[in-house]
């Protein structure tokens, strides 16, 4: 099984609570499958909170926009 790999900074991601909540959904719905890492910094001060799914950067994303980008991932692996 593949696994998506997110990482997050601690700091900026736990100073806002709707990402919070967020990456814990997802970390429940998808246990298998997302692989959460947490940053003490990712020096993204200015984009928060900005995240990073695998290679690809994404600052300043809603928690909409988080959960869509790691279900467009998982499908897009499932796929292949």
């Amino acid at each position: 099984m593949a696994v998506v790999e997110l990482t997050v900074c601690r700091l900026c991601a736990r100073s806002r609570p709707d990402i919070w909540q967020t990456l814990a959904r997802l970390r429940t719905a998808h246990p298998n499958e997302l692989h959460i890492v947490e940053l003490d910094c990712m020096a993204a001060c200015d984009d928060v909170p900005a995240i990073m799914i695998e290679y690809d950067y994404y600052p300043r994303v809603t928690p909409q926009q988080l959960i869509e980008l790691i279900e467009s991932r998982l499908k897009a692996i499932a796929a292949s």
